[in-house]
């Protein structure tokens, strides 16, 4: 279920790391092949993220935050998926968490549970990520997180979450308004 380095995950399996590289790429390839062919992304405006779009994730961090599953239910499709990359460094669902709005918005609203995840010094931000409307968390010492939301109509049909240092070490720190 978590990320694990190569190596222990050979030695628990009792195979070679080199075998384990081999399912883990196995594993990524059936995951980016259950994204339909043709799909289309929805992607952010140039000049930012659209208007809509970013109200309805700012209702998504809200309802995650506050812990209501009803209203987080609501802004979901009914085929949702969260596609996580911890790169190996940090543990986070090695699946692709799916199985209908109640399920997804169940784990979301778990993994940022107090104590869990979330720290009071972290910030959120708007972002446009790969060219999707998201979300950053900043930590003081630098972005923790990304989150960029596949949106269609008026739902969230994909989250596709990054928590890997290696990946998101390239972005800037949030800038903070002195006064």
């Amino acid at each position: 279920m978590f990320d694990f380095s190569f190596s222990e995950v050979a030695t628990a399996l009792e195979r070679s790391e080199a075998a384990c590289r081999q399912l883990g790429a196995r594993a990524r390839a059936h995951v980016r092949a259950a994204r339909p062919r043709g799909a289309t992304l929805p992607r952010a405006r140039p000049g930012g993220i659209d208007p809509k779009h970013a109200q309805l994730i700012s209702a998504f961090a809200a309802a995650t935050q506050s812990g209501d599953l009803n209203a987080l239910t609501q802004l979901l499709a009914s085929d949702v998926r969260v596609l996580m990359d911890g790169g190996g460094k940090v543990r986070v669902a090695l699946e692709v968490i799916e199985g209908g709005a109640d399920r997804v918005a169940q784990y979301l609203i778990s993994a940022t549970r107090p104590g869990a995840w979330w720290r009071d010094d972290f910030t959120l931000r708007s972002a446009t990520i790969n060219g999707l409307p998201g979300i950053t968390v900043d930590a003081p010492e630098g972005p923790v997180q990304t989150a960029a939301f596949e949106i269609e109509g008026d739902v969230i049909r994909a989250v596709y979450v990054v928590v890997n240092p290696d990946k998101l070490r390239h972005m800037a720190p949030a800038r903070h308004e002195s006064g």
